[in-house]
């Protein structure tokens, strides 16, 4: 039986969130399937061309979290 891939499948791949067996299926998907490697190939240029951003929290939101944590009174973070 012959198994498609659907793009989550190659996404999965391509970040490395695949599981061996699906790497192993994707992987011999890829060698009889020429127009799954272009698509491959397109994906892993999408993933290159995506900006590099780093998203951290306020410092006040970080504060609060640790308070909270810690089991004291927590400020009024909104309106």
């Amino acid at each position: 039986m012959k198994q498609s891939f659907t793009h989550n499948d190659l996404v999965a791949y391509v970040y490395g969130e695949a599981d061996a067996g699906q790497i192993d299926a994707t992987e011999a998907a890829l060698a009889a399937d020429p127009a799954l490697i272009t698509e491959l190939a397109r994906m892993v240029e999408a993933q290159a061309a995506l900006p590099r951003i780093k998203f951290s929290p306020p410092r006040r939101i970080v504060d609060a979290i640790l308070r909270y944590a810690r089991g004291e009174p927590t400020p009024q973070l909104c309106c």
